[in-house]
């Protein structure tokens, strides 16, 4: 059985990586902090530390999922050193760590692209607009410019639930506000091309048992939508009331991190080569709910 390292296993991808994949494999879990639900083998352990030797000597990695990362772009923005560290150099740490042996899943994003493009494809020029964006360009870099490595970058734009009780999302976010009776707003002028991370979780595990990490960027994503459509569709789909939802501008939002207009990613190349069929816009909705009732 193959050994898999998950990074950001307390986050919310890495976490339900994590759920879903230890059936397959023998997963080993790393995160900044611990939590109840953690998995059994599971190290605390922060990736801006020099040393990375521990870890792998710990985990023996056949495979590093590496998901973890500082997200929040206004935070980034704020700690751009400690952005680069987290999301860029760790790709240098990790293969300066293991042997050309080891493969590397890198979950990168659509914000290394500009406002510009418009369903970006592997093959458009990168050009990221923040610094978040450019912390997870340079990841892609590292990789991009190895030697007799075997990895891939994988582009996406999650929704979901966490695990971690500590955390919350967007998702919770939109489902909390209804059900406190907030007034809130979500952008009409934002696209995004969301995938559930049960969705992900499954094609990262196809990735793995078919062996495709080949030196390769795939765009993984759902079907093209505002955020406002994705939340009103949510709301619907919970039987929960929308009345203090109203329409909101991303432009209007100035305390903001910039953020491209346009976020949305053309997974047509992924589905054809690999003949896998992601799930649509109305199956991601069902997808997050059946999770929530399960809750």
């Amino acid at each position: 059985m193959l050994n898999v390292l998950i990074t950001g296993a307390s986050g919310m991808l890495g976490a339900t990586l994590v759920n879903e994949l230890k059936t397959n494999f023998n997963i080993f879990a790393t995160g900044n902090s611990t939590y109840k639900e953690q998995h059994t083998q599971y190290m605390k352990f922060d990736l801006k530390y020099d040393s990375y030797e521990e870890l792998i000597n710990w985990s023996n990695p056949d495979i590093i999922v590496h998901s973890g990362a500082l997200t929040d772009g206004n935070f980034c923005e704020e700690n751009p050193n400690l952005a680069f560290d987290i999301n860029g150099i760790s790709l240098h740490k990790f293969l300066n760590a293991t042997s050309n042996d080891v493969k590397i899943i890198y979950i990168s994003t659509d914000a290394v692209f500009p406002s510009s493009l418009h369903l970006a494809k592997e093959s458009d020029s990168v050009l990221p607009e923040n610094v978040y964006g450019k912390s997870k360009e340079l990841g892609e870099f590292f990789l991009n410019t190895s030697v007799n490595r075997n990895y891939t970058i994988v582009r996406t734009t999650i929704v979901g639930l966490n695990i971690n009780q500590n955390k919350s999302g967007f998702v919770e976010w939109i489902i909390n506000s209804v059900k406190e009776n907030k007034e809130f707003g979500l952008f009409t002028d934002v696209l995004f091309t969301p995938i559930s991370i049960w969705n992900l979780a499954e094609e990262i595990k196809f990735l793995i048992e078919t062996d495709n990490i080949n030196k390769e960027t795939l765009h993984i994503g759902g079907e093209l939508c505002t955020k406002y459509q994705f939340g009103m569709k949510l709301i619907e789909s919970l039987n929960l009331s929308s009345k203090k939802v109203f329409k909101t501008l991303i432009s209007s939002m100035g305390d903001r991190a910039g953020r491209s207009n346009d976020q949305s990613l053309n997974s047509c190349y992924y589905q054809k080569h690999y003949h896998r069929k992601l799930l649509n816009l109305d199956q991601t909705i069902l997808n997050i709910k059946k999770h929530y009732e399960l809750n």
